[in-house]
């Protein structure tokens, strides 16, 4: 079996530069006698830190929400189909890697705590790749995990996952050398919280599903840094708050910036040092090279607060690359229905300025929901794009309640009165709730999961 690099998968990604990927002479503790017995001990910094996806305003979230979850059949069912498996493809032992996980799904964070203690005793350089909060870093490491275990078994989808982890990480300025200690701080994590359920097949599986983890994540890495830098530097050149809470930007970056729309990135800002927040950008590719983003500030998140309150033009902030779904991608033919609330009404206008750009010949439908009139910022916006395009449909949505009703169910049962959308692309964007509610009665509809993109943003 060959892995991306076009090396054998068991061995190291570059042969020509071998990497041990667990750091040697470090003595791994006896396992303690506890199960689960990890102190989640958070640091004080961590008070105002918030979780983080494409576009999010660093909204709260609670804890030890992740985790893997296993279910096993038992001889009370005899009569019971086993269901055909696919084939494992990558050779690791998958069964493994998700039974030892699920041992521990409802403590992963405290998982997450241990390994960064861990990290930074094993190699205390590796704290200066972070900024001052972690909870948001540990909660990626957590969905890392769990979305790496899920597809052990599975090459197509594990290997392009890790390799856009590895492309990622150049961001955070992390190299080769930094890839051994984590290694051991995660097996060392997990082996303390199974306790006394660590058995030699849980061991034997990390490791070498870490080797796997490692050599293409830095395969991929070298590949990259031979076309891209690890980031962009950017130039505020416009800012200005609409609402009190949400403020648009405009960025120049000084080298090219290539991205499609639907993509969002991750930034940072000298207010909130080596602190990654998501955006997806609000503009479609100019000439001029400018980008747009759209950032509300929900408490006190780290990043967005600076960037709503605190940034000015002449600011320079980092973008790491261009990630996710190109909405507009013109291989499709489909009618394209957008479903969005919120801040991420902001790749939605990417998408239509894109296809207003190119006279796309498709019919697109937007739904946007705000918690109230105000907050439907862009309908001046969309309303512009639809004069000159005239395929657009857009359908505002605000409760008639008023903004303290947040009925999940509002958005979708709206959409899936409006029409029969299964012949549709559909593009998802906002809240969680309304995200949630949105897909269930999408799927009631019969739109199959293929034709959807979801960006969930969190809370209003």
């Amino acid at each position: 079996m060959t892995d991306a690099t076009g090396t054998d998968a068991h061995v190291q990604a570059d042969t020509r530069d071998p990497v041990s990927w667990f750091e040697p002479g470090v003595a791994v503790p006896p396992i303690p006698l506890r199960r689960n017995g990890v102190a989640a001990v958070a640091s004080a910094d961590d008070a105002g830190e918030t979780q983080s996806r494409p576009g999010e305003e660093d909204a709260p979230s609670p804890d030890g929400e992740s985790g893997a979850h296993a279910v096993a059949g038992t001889e009370a069912e005899p009569e019971r189909t086993l269901d055909v498996q696919p084939p494992n493809t990558t050779g690791l032992d998958g069964e493994a890697l998700r039974e030892s996980l699920a041992l521990v799904e409802d403590h992963l964070d405290a998982v997450g705590v241990d390994f960064y203690a861990q990290l930074f005793t094993i190699a205390p350089e590796s704290r200066e790749l972070f900024g001052a909060g972690m909870a948001v870093q540990r909660s990626r490491l957590v969905g890392a995990l769990v979305s790496i275990v899920g597809s052990a078994d599975d090459r197509d989808t594990l290997v392009p996952y890790l390799e856009g982890l590895g492309r990622d990480h150049r961001k955070f300025g992390v190299i080769d050398q930094h890839y051994a200690p984590v290694g051991t701080a995660l097996v060392l994590a997990i082996r303390r919280a199974l306790g006394d359920q660590w058995t030699p097949r849980f061991e034997s599986a990390w490791i070498e599903a870490y080797d796997r983890i490692a050599a293409i994540m830095v395969g991929a890495a070298r590949r990259d840094a031979v076309i891209s830098p690890p980031w962009w530097d950017a130039e505020v050149v416009y800012h200005r708050r609409i609402l009190d809470d949400l403020a648009i930007m405009q960025v120049r970056p000084h080298t090219d910036y290539p991205y499609r729309p639907g993509q969002y990135t991750y930034l940072t800002t000298p207010r909130r040092p080596k602190i990654w927040r998501a955006y997806s950008m609000a503009s479609a590719p100019r000439d001029d090279g400018l980008l747009e983003f759209h950032v509300r500030t929900v408490g006190a998140g780290w990043v967005s607060s600076a960037l709503v309150w605190r940034t000015e033009p002449g600011d320079i902030l980092h973008l790491g690359a261009p990630q996710g779904h190109d909405v507009a991608t013109p291989r499709s033919e489909h009618d394209l229905l957008c479903i969005t609330g919120g801040t991420g009404i902001a790749p939605v206008l990417a998408t239509l300025q894109e296809l207003e750009q190119r006279q796309d010949g498709r019919r697109v439908h937007v739904f946007y929901a705000g918690r109230d009139r105000d907050h439907l910022y862009a309908l001046p916006h969309l309303e512009s794009i639809g004069v000159r395009y005239r395929r657009l449909t857009v359908v505002p949505v605000v409760s008639p309640d008023g903004p303290t009703d947040r009925s999940p169910d509002l958005m979708g049962n709206i959409v899936s009165a409006y029409g029969d959308w299964r012949k549709h692309r559909v593009y998802v964007a906002g809240p969680t709730t309304m995200v949630a509610t949105s897909l269930e009665r999408l799927r009631e509809q019969g739109v199959p999961d293929e034709q959807i993109v979801v960006d969930d943003y969190g809370l209003w």
